[in-house]
């Protein structure tokens, strides 16, 4: 029988993170340090998967076995949620298209958005580059004039940006943000600032090469942007992404009640605040799934929510 449920983040450590944010303020408990990044959503299976304990199973063998809970159009779950909170600048990397991550690593592109939830002051982020061409580009990254290639942009809060694949970034230090993608691991590295991965000692590696072959040129990187809201039913409404076969994305801001309808699953994820969704609890850092089909959600309570979903094409 169909219910809402709770989906427990997985956790990898990231030598990028250290800071208490994810602790204190969303509650996230693990022996795994140091955390930086949470997987709210993630079903790749016998690598990153998310636990559901009501049901006694993994997210992607939900997946599996219960497809009317879904009724997706792909062989896996296709989208992933993560929540980032670095003490560090993450490596300049890019995501490539589908063909190039089957052969690569048998998985699929990864094209992502993110919506800034909070910032240090000065926060910014990694986007884009200034080559006009390939060896304009191959020239900049050989003589390591980073300054020159790469671009960067002040983060705008609440600010949502679409990254597509081929697009160079790294999310800057102190920029807390939701991150929504395809559910994949295909990132390729230009730079890391030549650190030492504490758990190797060594460098972690780059993929430099990959990175030529998949790096948009021209760049085609964009700006942040705030969607207008709209109000019903007592929410708070900004629709920032509606893409079949990719993602959808939707805000969902509450003061003390109102009502959502929705014709897909949907994982809702709370970024502040505590209340109810059809009587099951929900608070800052939690992650539920509501299965297809279950109509009208109730909500209660005054709550931040991000609703993630996908539309088959």
């Amino acid at each position: 029988m169909k219910q809402i449920v709770k989906v427990l983040p997985y956790y990898e450590p990231r030598m990028w993170g250290g800071g208490r944010r994810l602790i204190d303020e969303f509650h996230y408990v693990t022996d795994i340090a140091p955390i930086g990044e949470v997987y709210n959503v993630v079903a790749l299976k016998n690598h990153a998967d998310c636990y559901i304990p009501e049901l006694e199973m993994s997210l992607a063998d939900l997946y599996n076995a219960s497809p009317n809970w879904f009724n997706c159009d792909t062989a896996e779950l296709p989208i992933r949620v993560n929540i980032l909170d670095p003490m560090a600048d993450l490596s300049i990397q890019i995501h490539p298209g589908d063909d190039f991550a089957m052969k690569y690593n048998g998985g699929r592109g990864k094209p992502e958005a993110w919506v800034i939830l909070d910032s240090v002051e000065g926060g910014s982020i990694q986007f884009g580059h200034n080559a006009k061409t390939l060896d304009e580009f191959v020239s900049l990254c050989e003589s390591k004039k980073w300054n020159q290639l790469l671009k960067y942009l002040p983060v705008v809060i609440d600010g949502f940006i679409d990254i597509p694949v081929g697009t160079l970034h790294a999310v800057g230090k102190g920029v807390l943000l939701y991150n929504i993608s395809r559910n994949a691991d295909c990132t390729l590295r230009l730079y890391d600032y030549d650190r030492i991965d504490p758990a190797t000692n060594c460098l972690r590696p780059i993929q430099v090469k990959e990175v030529y072959e998949n790096v948009n040129i021209p760049d085609k990187s964009t700006v942040f942007v705030n969607y207008p809201v709209e109000k019903a039913n007592g929410v708070n409404i900004t629709r920032y992404w509606d893409e079949p076969g990719l993602y959808t994305l939707i805000r969902l801001q509450i003061e003390k009640a109102g009502a959502f309808d929705f014709d897909r699953f949907s994982f809702i994820t709370c970024v502040k605040g505590e209340g109810l969704i059809n009587d099951v609890s929900i608070c800052q850092g939690d992650t539920i799934l509501i299965p297809e089909g279950m109509g009208n959600l109730d909500i209660r309570g005054e709550l931040d929510l991000f609703l993630a979903s996908y539309r088959n094409i």
